[in-house]
């Protein structure tokens, strides 16, 4: 198969469980628990099954540089490759909030969080990086990682929102929508991007948790 006609498969991974338990987890570089990675290899393990050589299921690695995810990226490093640290693939910004107790942030500040949750494409937390920010960071580096990886097939460690935003891009959602998609710790999911020349590339959601 031709570059120009060829299928790149994208399997994404959330992170597991981390340490400090339930925060705003943004740009706060949380350890992950025992449990959480005891998740992550759990999910590479079935992600292995669903490859045609899952002793080598991967041409490409890309993390966020987050060690909640890089951690586990640096043990999947073979002399033929090493990770790519990606920082536009890092979580979003909670601003104030990120590293806070949400109980805390909830009992102090009711009506921002609510809000928040209806609608964050509207409701920014305070001096945090606004949706549609994050939009714009994951949908240039998904093209640039497109563009680098055409034809492989590549494992991307990241991180909910990021997962929750790549889906909603490829499912045509409105960015008020992305609280519905469930994305919990050790989350796998597969798209697939079809390229054929002289024909717009057709992507495909192929499986999601599962």
């Amino acid at each position: 198969m031709s570059q120009a006609n060829s299928i790149t498969t994208i399997d994404l991974l959330r992170h597991g469980e981390c340490q400090d338990g339930r925060i705003f987890r943004g740009r706060t570089d949380s350890a992950l628990s025992r449990l959480g990675e005891q998740q992550m290899i759990n999910a590479l393990d079935k992600l292995r099954a669903y490859h045609s050589d899952p002793l080598h299921p991967w041409q490409t690695i890309i993390s966020s540089p987050l060690q909640r995810c890089a951690s586990i990226a640096a043990r999947l490093a073979t002399e033929q490759y090493s990770p790519t640290l990606e920082p536009a693939f890092q979580e979003i910004d909670f601003g104030d909030w990120d590293g806070q107790l949400t109980d805390k942030v909830f009992a102090e500040q009711p009506q921002q969080l609510e809000a928040f949750w209806k609608d964050p494409s509207r409701n920014t937390p305070p001096n945090g990086e606004s949706l549609q920010d994050f939009e714009q960071r994951i949908t240039q580096a998904w093209k640039q990682l497109l563009q680098t990886q055409q034809g492989k097939n590549v494992l991307l460690i990241c991180h909910g929102g990021v997962v929750r935003m790549l889906l909603a891009k490829l499912l045509s959602m409105a960015l008020p929508a992305l609280p519905n998609i469930n994305v919990p710790y050790g989350c796998i999911s597969r798209i697939q991007i079809h390229h054929q020349q002289g024909s717009p590339d057709w992507p495909q959601l192929v499986f999601h948790n599962a």
